[in-house]
């Protein structure tokens, strides 16, 4: 990558849906240059596609929520089915409607998942969804409700 490819990169991050066009004309190059890059980016697994951002507020739900999962040992590792970098809880959790990140981490508990939620109710029942699955030993949630901006150019995941 060069600084061609880190402009292209910038910008669109700042607006997915800008014209190659005018990327090139900021650049100062063709649009065959622009659109021959952003394809090679694609194709290297650097750009795996664009979102839309939704404001939560806006759709009902009225607050987000962190589970901190604490696993047993025989739970939070791979099986023969699933690859090294997996775990069986973190594969059901991330597959939870309203979960928008789920990851493994380092430190006081072994899994953290963020969610959007309705009400208590909404919280309460995700909370208790994850606390079912195998292998779950604690859960700890931090619920808020002030406004909370997801900008999808700081998920570099």
């Amino acid at each position: 990558m060069d600084e061609t490819d880190l402009f292209i990169i910038n910008r669109m991050t700042e607006d997915a849906r800008v014209s190659f066009r005018k990327i090139a004309k900021e650049l100062g190059v063709s649009p065959d240059t622009v659109i021959s890059r952003y394809k090679a980016l694609q194709e290297n697994g650097v750009i795996r596609g664009s979102t839309v951002i939704l404001d939560p507020k806006k759709i009902g739900y009225k607050g987000m929520a962190a589970f901190m999962i604490k696993s047993s040992p025989t739970h939070l590792g791979a099986t023969e089915a699933t690859p090294p970098e997996t775990s069986p809880i973190l594969e059901r959790v991330i597959k939870m409607p309203d979960i928008i990140l789920a990851t493994k981490t380092v430190g006081a508990h072994d899994l953290l998942a963020i969610g959007v939620i309705k009400d208590i109710e909404h919280l309460i029942a995700a909370g208790n969804e994850i606390a079912k699955i195998p292998g779950v030993k604690d859960l700890h949630v931090s619920f808020w409700v002030e406004k909370a901006e997801l900008y999808p150019k700081y998920f570099i995941i």
